[in-house]
């Protein structure tokens, strides 16, 4: 019933004309979304996967965008650089967004195998900043080196608990992907501080500690989502009136 909904908003929606395709995507048609299980999930009806591709082919028909979708659940910087070759580049996008830092940080506090919580963060599963920073810039090096535009996602959040010893973390993840994307002049989208503004106000309007755009303080839920799919879209340059309808208030 929410897809069906989202959806039939979307059909509502005014359509600009194609004289409004933002310089961002001018030249593009196919994009390849590299990323975690937030990004394989959201290529599910009403994902921000999903929602992006539905959302570029209403607005912009003529230019008859194709979104592949190469998030693994799990992956970090050092995963997605070593499949990057092979789900990027081979696919020939026009395109590609770079979603990662949420595993990188998170699986540091966690370990797997005793099921228990590592509270300093410095787990063998994380990914520590420097070999993030390597790893991220090897991927904008061979996006660029084959002519293929590159969007940087920051990442969300880690629990909605925004004091989290894992969101203070996640902020100097946050901080390397902008440097490089300043380094490298591509385009930087800035996940995170939404996810910080919706939940802050949440919290002062309600008093309520529970999840409101996240399942588990992580993966998405249809809200999350929606919150991910508009800022993209702005973060591209889609006019923020053709967006009212997946605005989180």
């Amino acid at each position: 019933m929410i897809t069906a909904c989202i959806a039939g908003l979307l059909t509502t929606m005014s359509l600009p004309t194609a004289g409004d395709l933002p310089k961002a995507l001018q030249g593009v048609r196919r994009i390849v979304t590299l990323g975690d299980s937030i990004t394989e999930g959201g290529g599910q009806p009403g994902g921000y996967v999903w929602l992006l591709g539905q959302t570029l082919n209403r607005l912009y028909p003529d230019q008859k965008f194709e979104i592949v979708n190469a998030g693994i659940s799990g992956h970090k910087a050092t995963d997605m650089q070593a499949r990057f070759q092979r789900d990027v580049l081979d696919r020939k996008p026009d395109m590609v967004t770079i979603s990662v830092g949420v595993n990188d940080v998170w699986h540091g506090y966690f370990d797997f195998s005793a099921g228990k919580r590592i509270p300093d963060g410095d787990g063998p599963n994380g990914v520590p900043i420097p070999l993030y920073r390597q790893k991220l810039a090897e991927m904008i090096e061979a996006a660029q080196k084959a002519n293929v535009k590159v969007a940087l996602l920051a990442p969300t959040i880690i629990y909605e608990d925004l004091n989290s010893a894992e969101n203070r973390r996640l902020s100097g993840y946050i901080a390397a992907m902008r440097e490089l994307a300043a380094k490298y002049r591509c385009l930087f989208v800035d996940m995170n501080a939404p996810f910080h503004r919706v939940i802050s106000a949440r919290r002062k309007q309600t008093g309520s500690t529970e999840n409101f755009l996240t399942t588990d303080g992580v993966h998405m839920n249809p809200l999350g989502n929606r919150l991910m799919a508009y800022t993209l879209l702005r973060g591209l340059g889609v006019p923020e009136r053709s967006l009212n309808d997946l605005k989180v208030r």
